[in-house]
């Protein structure tokens, strides 16, 4: 019997040629001057052999409903919203691999930790950072909640299927549709080579230990030595060799990024530590003109009112260290526990002191003044 040629060729899938184009460029993207940075950097810095297949693309949003971890990103010069999704195992298996964990295999499916969040944050904001050319995209958040797409329009997803090691997941991407069209009306950018990183355990990161602030209406020149200044945002309580109230260790990017960290006071005052009260969290870049700075100009006004932060020390904190903090480590500072504080504006030390009791609540009595 003769079959119809197009007999032989019903039950094959159908593609667009507007999904095979995406496809196309998704291949190209794959290359080390795209997806590389945000993605196969980790295993070139971690150790782990990491190998993305070819892309597939769904005119939907597939796999949006599934667990697993999920990088949701703004694209603000577009006013668009997209996120990155990756499988439990394969979230799992990039952080135990960092830490040097070899989880039992009966719990490899299990969902994400808050821990696992914080360490993925560091690195998706880390990777965003060492992607060339970047258009732009900056995070909403990281952790399991479901990419939310409402009013997004279509959405395509684009799946890679990965294997980190010996595990194999796959990661997504979800877009909506109209992103899509203004990626493939874009001519591809020309390809850059991969970044050269250090080990990923060895990348570090100075972090401040903030306790509370301090405003002064009438400026900068309102600092004198012997001044007594209360504290405020937010007041502690306390003896000063160990406030009590909402300690914090603070790393801010350039860009503006701000990770954070809750602590408390280590119970042994006299070595000046901290201990770990909470999980890593990610916020969102401080708006410009939410914060006074310091004048930087010699000229500027000392009178204009500033708020300056009291810091009880710093420390410098490796990837590696940071992937392995929980609540209860403790965490030396770069000074005695009897050492003066810092009072600083955007980082730089304005003038040194030391907490005193004012009534019921800590304050700062001035020592030195840096101006």
């Amino acid at each position: 019997m003769t079959v119809a040629p197009f007999d032989v060729w019903r039950d094959l899938p159908r593609v667009s040629r507007w999904a095979a184009e995406l496809e196309r460029r998704a291949m190209a993207w794959q290359g080390p001057g795209s997806l590389g940075p945000l993605f196969g950097w980790l295993g070139a810095s971690a150790g782990l052999d990491i190998v993305l297949d070819r892309p597939e693309v769904e005119m939907r949003g597939a796999g949006i409903g599934r667990p697993g971890l999920v990088a949701q990103l703004r694209l603000p010069r577009l006013g668009a919203r997209l996120a990155l999704g990756v499988e439990v195992p394969i979230a799992h298996a990039v952080v135990d691999h960092l830490l040097g964990f070899d989880r039992p295999f009966a719990e490899r499916r299990l969902q994400i930790t808050p821990v696992e969040w914080g360490v993925w944050t560091y690195l998706v904001v880390r990777s965003l950072e060492e992607m060339r050319p970047n258009p732009g995209l900056s995070v909403d958040r990281v952790g399991p909640d479901p990419f939310d797409a409402s009013g997004l329009g279509p959405i395509v997803t684009l799946r890679w299927a990965v294997r980190a090691g010996e595990t194999a997941g796959a990661v997504r991407l979800w877009l909506p549709e109209s992103l899509a069209e203004v990626w493939l009306a874009t001519e591809p950018p020309p390809r850059a080579s991969s970044p050269t990183l250090p080990k990923l355990r060895e990348l570090s990161a100075d972090w401040r230990a903030i306790a509370g602030r301090v405003r002064l209406h009438g400026g900068l020149r309102t600092l004198r030595p012997g001044g007594v200044l209360p504290l405020t945002d937010p007041p502690l309580t306390g003896e000063p060799s160990a406030p009590v109230g909402p300690l914090s260790l603070v790393h801010r990017t350039d860009d503006g990024d701000e990770y954070r960290i809750s602590v408390a006071s280590e119970p042994d005052s006299t070595r000046g530590a901290v201990v770990v009260a909470g999980p890593l969290v990610h916020e969102r870049p401080i708006k410009p003109g939410s914060e006074p700075a310091m004048p930087s100009d010699a000229d500027a006004p000392l009178d204009a009112p500033v708020t300056l932060t009291v810091e009880l020390g710093r420390i410098n904190l490796p990837v590696g260290r940071l992937a392995d903090l929980k609540p209860g480590d403790v965490l030396p500072l770069n000074r005695h526990g009897r050492e003066p504080v810092e009072l600083t504006s955007n980082g730089r030390a304005v003038a040194r002191g030391e907490l005193i009791l004012i009534d019921a609540e800590l304050g700062l009595r001035v020592t030195s003044v840096f101006l």
